[in-house]
């Protein structure tokens, strides 16, 4: 699981990178957690939908390695 106050502090590598400004009321780059409360396996970019897998508890914020909006997992 990952810790609400860890979560606050993490952001999309891509979308904290680009220039553009997030939508009205989401913090550029923000990230949710996705699956089971108790056991998520991914986050997803508010901004840019981006899927980061959760592997082992650990997530994988390699940008190479997400999951774009409309691709299967």
């Amino acid at each position: 699981m990952i810790d609400a106050e860890l979560l606050k502090i993490m952001a999309c590598p891509w979308c904290i990178t680009r220039p553009e400004a997030p939508p009205p009321n989401i913090e550029k780059g923000a990230l949710e957690l996705v699956g089971p409360a108790e056991q998520p396996n991914a986050l997803r970019c508010r901004q840019c939908g981006r899927l980061y897998k959760i592997e082992d508890g650990i997530p994988n914020m390699l940008v190479e390695d997400a999951v774009l909006p409309g691709s299967p997992s």
